[in-house]
């Protein structure tokens, strides 16, 4: 039984983030026997606390007091694993987005298993000739077995770190922070893209993991996502700690009303963090009460009348995808008609974002099966970039290949060309599109703000804003709504919704959680487990 003592504190503590102070005159204590978890608005500041905690950044005032001894050979600081789905940005350096499909192809593909070994979690220089690997390693092959047991992830072992869904990337992820000998784990957002049966098996997980000697501090937008074991709540708002309380679990942890102004959160670079800090003020104020109604944006027709006649826009007959023994997709037959908008369900690693590589031709298997885009067959001679010109796309990987320099109406102008960036100056045109559609979605202000100065919200609608700009006759979303708190998913749902109402879009619209489709979409394509 662990006692009541202190694990981590602070003092009447301060952090510089650019120019300003935040979390100041912010007294707290972890103690041994608790578990935490941080909940606020998107661009709350949630994570900033994280980065605070990890020594990231600089203590300017009071005291921050680290109660726990450290493995032998490491700092505190090391000894705090942390696991957030941006820290993936770091391993796509250098990759463009259709490198996750190329490498299913490739035999040089960085496999899980080495992904997960021993060189490469404790960052060991394989030729280094050092008398404490002799020790280290037996405890830590011990730590891999248990995290690949815990996480279910054996099957991974052997394939592609980039062929993993979004779920199993997740889980890898986790077990590789469980590889290291941590005293403190923080997860952000650790439920983002997982379906409902490994969301329900990841309870089960930190269950486990709450029972043992390490301790865990969650953060999310969700207070419905957290463990039973999580006995503490530290809300988060605007850069500081609004409230300090005790969980019950009878008490419903979601705040009426509860404010989630814009810090900016910008991962692993300082510069932008402080451009942004320095313009917060300019933020919008957005209410996370539920029952608030946003704005609704001002969309013009996207599509001319004549053209809402149903006929086919994409058609599959029969495909399958294969790698070796595997298969990803059989036999799938499959229309979609124009003014006919799907959503596209099934477990993680059931092939979904697979079938829309197929549609958008950035797998290589889309030119061996029988797939119609548009009235053309996949592989009849028209350029990849063709078809893409009449398809706008949001997905959860996208925003993560745009480099921290990005500015918002260039990453909306590079969805006329269909790029990661622009390369090519963007026409008068496109330019005034660009910043017209940004205007519509009330986000004009930002237009010289770098992509990952604003929260995950506003990064989404960004992305939404790149996807619809060049007035696409398919709209593909891909988890759109992961890690937006609950004003920003209506707002985003709400805006689908008006295009596919309103506006004659034809959407594929694919989520992990039926409570985020927009109404407007009927019809359901679901995938089942291989």
């Amino acid at each position: 039984m662990l006692s009541h003592r202190p694990f981590l504190s602070l003092d009447s503590a301060g952090f510089r983030l650019g120019e300003r102070i935040i979390f100041e005159n912010t007294t707290w204590v972890f103690h041994r026997d608790e578990h935490w978890a941080v909940l606020g608005g998107n661009g709350s500041g949630k994570s900033l606390f994280a980065d605070a905690l990890r020594g990231r950044l600089p203590l300017v005032q009071g005291e921050m007091r680290y109660h726990f001894r450290p493995p032998a050979g490491l700092s505190h600081e090391e000894a705090i694993g942390h696991v957030s789905f941006e820290d993936r940005k770091q391993g796509l350096a250098g990759t463009v987005v259709q490198s996750r499909w190329n490498s299913l192809e490739e035999e040089g593909a960085m496999q899980v298993g080495d992904y997960l070994s021993y060189e490469r979690v404790m960052d060991i220089n394989p030729f280094e000739v050092n008398p404490r690997h002799e020790r280290e390693r037996p405890q830590f092959d011990r730590r891999r077995r248990r995290a690949v047991a815990l996480l279910r992830i054996e099957p991974f072992l052997d394939r592609a770190l980039l062929s993993l869904s979004n779920g199993e990337t997740q889980r890898v992820h986790l077990a590789r922070a469980l590889c290291h000998p941590l005293r403190l784990l923080i997860l952000d957002e650790p439920f983002t893209g997982l379906d409902a049966a490994t969301r329900e098996h990841f309870h089960r997980v930190l269950e486990h993991l709450m029972g043992t000697p390490l301790r865990v501090l969650l953060i999310t937008t969700r207070a419905d996502d957290l463990p039973r074991q999580v006995t503490q709540v530290l809300w988060v708002e605007a850069g500081r700690v609004s409230q300090i309380e005790r969980r019950s679990l009878n008490r419903n942890l979601a705040k009426p009303g509860a404010r989630t102004d814009k810090l900016p959160r910008v991962p692993g670079t300082r510069f932008l963090r402080n451009f942004a800090l320095r313009n917060s003020s300019r933020l919008p104020k957005v209410r996370g009460d539920h029952s608030a109604e946003p704005p609704r944006p001002a969309l013009p027709s996207l599509l001319p009348a004549r053209a809402r006649a149903k006929q086919p826009l994409v058609i599959f007959r029969n495909v399958t995808v294969r790698y070796g023994a595997t298969t990803i997709l059989r036999d799938l037959t499959w229309t979609v008609s124009k003014g006919e908008s799907w959503a596209l369900l099934g477990p993680n690693g059931s092939g979904k974002t697979t079938l829309l590589s197929l549609i958008l031709g950035d797998h290589p298997q889309a030119y061996a099966n029988e797939i119609v885009v548009f009235g053309r067959q996949r592989g009849g001679g028209d350029s990849i970039w063709e078809l893409k010109q009449h398809i706008g796309w949001v997905s959860p990987e996208l925003h993560l290949h745009y480099t921290d320099t990005a500015l918002c109406w260039e990453v909306v102008a590079s969805g006329f060309h269909n790029t990661i960036g622009l390369f090519e100056p963007p026409t008068r045109h496109q330019r005034a599109a660009a910043r017209g559609w940004l205007r519509r979605f009330h986000l004009a202000e930002f237009a010289e703000f770098p992509l990952f100065g604003l929260s995950a919200g506003l990064q989404r609608m960004v992305l939404l804003a790149r996807a619809v700009a060049k007035r696409p006759r398919l709209l593909i979303l891909d988890e759109p709504c992961q890690g937006l708190d609950a004003a920003h998913r209506k707002l985003f749902i709400q805006t689908v919704d008006h295009l596919i109402r309103s506006q004659g879009v034809t959407a594929i619209y694919v989520t992990h959680r039926e409570d985020e489709i927009p109404p407007s979409i009927r019809q359901v394509l679901r995938l089942g487990e291989r």
